[in-house]
C-alpha cells in the first residue's frame, strides 16, 4: 500500500475554483440578467461576500476535525442517527452534482456542435472520463486540474482583451434602475454556486499544510469572482442585457463575435474555448464523483472506494438520463432550484454541524480516522 495522498492547500485552491468555473460561465450572465439586467455585475458582489462567507465556515469545520471528511465525523457530532442522515444528504449532493454535470455537457454538445448525435453518447463519454480518473487518484485529478485551469482563466483572459474594444458603457446604464432588489435576486444563482468550493469539507483530510487554507479558500472565491465579472461584463457590454438573458449560453456567443480585422485567425475561436471548456467539466465530474464515491464508502464503511466507482458511474449516468427532458427546464432548474440545493446543503447543512461540534465541545485528533490510500 502506498502512503496517504497529500496535496497542497493551493492545489486544493485549484480545486475549488476549477469545479465552480466549469459550470458557473455557462449559465451565469443569462440567468443573473434575467433578474438585474443592467445591473448584473454589481449581483455578484454580495455573491461574491456570500460565497466567502461558505468556505470560510466550511474551512473552520473541516479544521475541527483535520484528519477526517465531513461524511466521517457527522454521525459523532449529530448523534449516529441523524449524523448518519446528514452525511447521506452531502453524499448524494456530490452525486446529484455530478449528474446535474453530465446532463449540462450533453445539453451543449448536442445543441451547439453535434445535435445529431444522441445526448447519453456524451453523458457516458464524460462518465467515463471520470471514472478513470478516479481510479487514478486524487493526486492525478489535482495534476490535471491545475493544467486545464491554468489554460482556462488564460482563455478568459484573453477573450476579454479581444472583445473589450466592442463593449458598450451604455448598455450597463441607468445603474439600480429597479432599486437594489433586482440585484439581490440576482445575486442568489452565483452565490449558491460560490458555495460549492465547500468541497473542502471533502478534501481537508489530504491537504499537508492545513494552516494555508482559509486563506487559499477565501482566494479561490475572489478569482472565481474576478474571473465571473470578466463573463459577466463582456455579455452584458457586447450583448446588452435582454440579449444576454435569452441566450442558453452566453459565453459562447461572446465568444463568437470576436472581430479582429488585422489578426483573422484569432476569430470564431469558439471551437477551441469548447475543448478547454470540455476539459474544465471533465475535472469538475472528477472532483465531485471523486468526493460522491469516497463519501459513499466512508458511510457505508467499505475498505476501498474504487470497488464502488463503476457502479456509481452507472447510477450516476442514469440518473443524468432521466432528469430533465429538454434544455429549457434544465435552465430553469440551474437558476431556481440548483443554486438553493447547494446554499441548503454547503452552507445551512454546514452551519449546523459546526455550530453542533462548537456546543458539544467536539473535535477530531490531527492523525484522524480516514484518507485515500493509493
Amino acid at each position: 500500500m502506498a502512503g496517504k495522498v497529500s496535496i497542497s492547500a493551493y492545489q486544493a485552491m485549484w480545486y475549488q475554483v476549477g469545479i465552480v468555473l466549469a459550470t458557473a460561465i455557462l449559465f451565469v450572465p443569462a440567468i443573473v440578467a434575467a433578474d438585474a439586467r443592467q445591473d448584473a455585475w454589481l449581483s455578484l458582489v454580495p455573491a461574491y461576500l456570500f460565497g466567502s462567507l461558505q468556505v470560510y465556515v466550511a474551512t473552520r469545520l473541516a479544521q475541527r476535525f483535520p484528519g477526517e471528511t465531513v461524511v466521517q465525523y457527522a454521525p459523532r457530532v449529530a448523534g449516529r442517527v441523524p449524523g448518519k442522515l446528514i452525511a447521506f444528504v452531502y453524499v448524494f449532493y456530490f452525486f446529484f452534482v455530478g449528474y446535474f454535470v453530465q446532463q449540462e455537457f450533453a445539453a451543449l454538445m448536442a445543441s451547439g456542435y453535434m445535435p445529431l448525435t444522441p445526448p447519453v453518447v456524451f453523458m457516458l463519454v464524460l462518465a467515463g472520463l471520470a471514472a478513470y480518473a478516479a481510479y487514478g487518484g486524487l493526486e492525478v485529478i489535482c495534476r490535471v486540474n491545475t493544467l486545464v485551469l491554468s489554460v482556462a482563466l488564460a482563455a478568459l483572459v484573453i477573450v476579454f482583451l479581444l472583445v473589450v474594444k466592442d463593449i458598450k458603457i451604455w448598455r450597463f446604464l441607468p445603474v439600480l434602475e429597479n432599486g437594489p432588489e433586482p440585484v439581490v435576486l440576482g445575486a442568489l444563482p452565483p452565490g449558491g454556486w460560490f458555495g460549492e468550493t465547500a468541497v473542502i469539507l471533502m478534501l481537508y483530510p489530504f491537504i499537508a499544510d492545513k494552516e494555508k487554507a482559509v486563506r487559499a479558500g477565501l482566494l479561490a472565491v475572489f478569482l472565481l469572482f474576478l474571473a465571473m465579472e470578466l463573463v459577466v461584463v463582456s455579455s452584458l457590454g457586447l450583448e446588452g442585457p435582454l440579449e444576454a438573458a435569452r441566450f442558453l449560453f452566453p459565453t459562447f456567443n461572446v465568444v463568437r463575435r470576436i472581430r479582429l480585422e488585422a489578426l483573422p485567425i484569432l476569430e470564431r475561436q469558439d471551437a477551441v474555448f469548447m475543448m478547454i471548456w470540455v476539459a474544465a467539466m471533465m475535472v469538475k465530474l472528477t472532483t465531485f464523483f471523486f468526493a460522491a464515491v469516497l463519501g459513499l464508502a466512508q458511510w457505508a464503511g467499505a475498505r476501498d472506494h474504487r470497488t464502488l466507482i463503476l457502479p456509481a458511474a452507472a447510477v450516476m449516468t442514469a440518473l443524468a438520463v432521466q432528469a430533465w427532458k429538454n434544455i429549457p427546464e434544465l435552465f430553469a432548474f440551474s437558476s431556481e432550484v440548483f443554486p438553493l440545493t447547494i446554499i441548503f446543503v454547503n452552507f445551512f447543512c454546514t452551519v449546523l454541524v459546526l455550530a453542533l461540534a462548537v456546543a458539544r465541545g467536539i473535535a477530531g485528533s490531527p492523525a484522524g480516522r480516514g484518507g485515500e490510500r493509493g
